[in-house]
């Protein structure tokens, strides 16, 4: 029954996390349209929106944050393991729980700070100090929000994997806190798609 639960809410982190990747995607295109027009007007019109620079700091900022949770969910961290290799496999998934209860400690560490700063700068109504006067809660409180959403996100890959160790899923349980490997992924690909022409060209060759 837990394990149902645990899983039903992994895949809702997982839907609202990919939601979020297509939102800051979109962001991210946007600004760049609004980069490139800014730049024209310069050179060619010697004028300028004003404050561009700063709203795409923000942005930038805002999407890496808010684009952590569908990251973790998916794997594509990075981890160095020379020696966790050479260590058996129970040694191994535990290595690898205690390495990403580190990771969440982290993540919490910095989501806390990160809330503080966005709640005090609301608390002040602090502004940048730049020609725009922005108020430095609106993206900072994004900030925030994305760093949360992704100590969720962790916390609900630290806890699988905890109930799969103790169910004695070792290997399921170092499946979910492995990165996925990419370039296996791509070999693979690769791997099948030759096999794929191959068999196209010998059938080709036959008739």
């Amino acid at each position: 029954m837990l394990d149902r639960i645990l899983l039903r809410g992994h895949g809702t982190l997982e839907r609202g996390a990919r939601i979020l990747v297509w939102a800051c995607g979109g962001a991210l295109i946007v600004m760049s349209f609004v980069i490139t027009v800014e730049a024209l007007m310069r050179k060619f019109l010697s004028h300028s929106f004003g404050g561009v620079d700063e709203i795409t700091a923000y942005v930038f900022a805002v999407t890496t944050t808010l684009a952590f949770p569908f990251a973790i969910l998916q794997r594509a961290n990075i981890r160095i393991d020379v020696l966790r290799n050479f260590f058996p496999t129970p040694l191994r998934a535990a290595m690898d729980v205690l390495s990403w209860a580190s990771f969440t400690f982290v993540f919490g560490l910095i989501a806390y700070r990160a809330c503080g700063l966005a709640w005090e700068s609301w608390q002040e109504g602090a502004r940048s100090i730049t020609p725009l006067r922005s108020y430095l809660a609106i993206p900072q409180g994004f900030w925030a929000l994305g760093l949360v959403a992704a100590l969720i996100a962790s916390l609900s890959v630290a806890v699988r994997s905890i109930g799969l160790v103790r169910a004695g899923r070792t290997q399921d349980a170092a499946a979910l806190l492995s990165p996925a490997d990419e370039v296996e992924q791509e070999l693979s690909h690769i791997s099948t798609s030759a096999v794929t022409s191959s068999g196209s060209h010998t059938i080709g060759e036959l008739s």
